[in-house]
């Protein structure tokens, strides 16, 4: 019995509601079976009903160099549904991305800012999206700010707030804002008015009730001011900081999760993770990152060059 062949003979809004049901991680097998499954897979229509189901499912990507194109790709997570055989698969048609953009992840698509010219000297205006459903690249406005170095985006109410400059020179902090409604940037943009020795490249930021928190500076949006970050805060050193429920989470590279309760505005280190840190911490620690309502580490394991991961739940 040929199951392709009766399901191609289906009605395409049968097809559709179908496949709307299969998990994503065996869309790349759908797709085989010809082109029009392959359209159907990326198409909107798909995700439109999967969402109405609740069949909507977080992706894991990852910026990796790839020795075969001398580059940065993107890789995604491939988890079957019983969670074993998880595998980091590149996507082999998607371009080179930068090693040292800024990434936000909107829905399902992922933005990148800003690329690292060859020199290493300054960043240019570059800004598109990653369309996750169809993995094509859209091209976007150009920034409206060329950063003198690294920067970091934050999403709140549909915006994308791009915020960076030189972490060894005593500049201004500047923001620039994109409007993912209306795919355009808002005009005009804001500065720090006293510079400050940003550490953006080095410690990135989380958004905590709606304002922006860097290791040395509050930003607020709706208020389009600055303020004092809470001495308590900026304290420690953030690396791969993430959060998840009113609790930002770090690692120190001392076989410890810190987490920081931004209500009880304390640190304290989590508890039943000592095992599996001390494995970690061994060897090189990627990030730690938010997957879904969960941490995520990625690490690498030097003698094999293996590249693994662990996923917790947070109790």
């Amino acid at each position: 019995m040929n199951i392709p062949f009766m399901i191609m003979s289906l009605p395409e809004d049968i097809i559709i509601n179908i496949l709307a049901r299969v998990p994503r991680c065996d869309y790349p097998t759908v797709s085989l079976i010809s082109k029009h499954f392959r359209s159907l897979v990326a198409s909107s229509d798909i995700y439109a009903i999967r969402s109405l189901l609740g069949c909507t499912e977080h992706f894991l990507y990852v910026v990796l160099y790839n020795r075969d194109h001398k580059d940065y790709r993107l890789y995604t997570l491939c988890r079957k549904a019983n969670g074993k055989h998880s595998r980091l698969a590149l996507i082999p048609w998607l371009p080179a991305v930068p090693r040292r953009g800024s990434f936000v992840a909107v829905g399902s698509k992922i933005y990148v800012f800003g690329v690292i010219n060859d020199n290493y000297d300054n960043m240019t205006s570059t800004a598109y999206s990653i369309d996750c459903r169809s993995h094509t690249v859209q091209p976007l406005p150009s920034m409206p700010h060329v950063f003198r170095f690294e920067t970091i985006a934050e999403i709140i109410d549909d915006k994308i707030y791009v915020i960076g400059c030189n972490y060894v020179k005593k500049i201004p902090v500047v923001v620039v804002v994109f409007n993912t409604n209306t795919q355009m940037w808002e005009p005009g943009m804001t500065t720090l008015d006293k510079p400050v020795r940003s550490v953006i490249g080095r410690y990135g930021c989380v958004v905590m009730a709606n304002k922006i928190y860097g290791k040395n500076f509050v930003y607020d949006p709706n208020e389009t001011k600055w303020e004092t970050p809470d001495k308590t805060l900026s304290s420690n050193k953030w690396n791969h900081a993430c959060f998840i429920d009113d609790v930002m989470y770090y690692d120190l590279f001392e076989n410890k999760l810190i987490a920081y309760d931004s209500k009880k505005r304390c640190w304290k280190a989590v508890e039943g993770l000592e095992e599996l840190l001390a494995v970690i911490t061994v060897q090189k620690l990627f990030k730690t990152l938010k997957y879904g309502e969960r941490l995520f580490f990625l690490f690498s394991i030097e003698e094999t060059k293996e590249i693994c991961c662990a996923e917790i739940s947070m109790e």
